[in-house]
């Protein structure tokens, strides 16, 4: 019988008093984090809301990386930007979709088109946009340098 792989990922989050509550990453240690100003947060704060859009975004990125690495193929850059959808439901506010828009520059022409289909398997393997309720839509334009 084979053994399933797990992995735990473990974050603090602590609050004293009026002060922010803070957030202890076991990677970039601490950040302060509090509500979004759209519920009575402040806007110096990072709120759980940037916090799941850049999750999903940061995803994206990786996975695509990971495939562009396996293929070695070379990026000049990759830029993106992440924007979640919230509404009002019925049984309260939820993320209703979640958009990534990357532009990625090449070196070389030839491997656009298989640039774009690392994109799709990053789109299809991403675990984070895979694990959440809302749709998550990914959507990549490649360019080369000079055009």
């Amino acid at each position: 019988m084979k053994r399933q792989k797990s992995y735990l990922f473990k974050n603090t989050v602590f609050k004293e008093g009026d002060k922010s509550a803070k957030t202890i990453f076991s990677g970039p240690g601490e950040l302060e984090v509090g509500p979004a100003p759209e519920f009575e947060g402040s806007p110096e704060t990072l709120n759980p809301e940037e916090m799941f859009v850049a999750a999903i975004n940061n995803c994206l990125m990786t996975t695509f990386f990971y495939f562009v690495r396996k293929l070695n193929v070379e990026i000049l850059s990759y830029y993106s930007d992440g924007e979640g959808q919230v509404e009002k439901q019925a049984d309260g506010f939820r993320f209703t979709n979640v958009e990534v828009r990357a532009k990625v520059t090449l070196k070389q022409q030839e491997l656009a088109e298989k640039v774009r289909e690392l994109g799709d398997l990053a789109e299809k393997y991403c675990l984070v946009s895979r694990s959440v309720a809302c749709p998550v839509h990914y959507e990549l334009e490649v360019k080369t340098r000079g055009g």
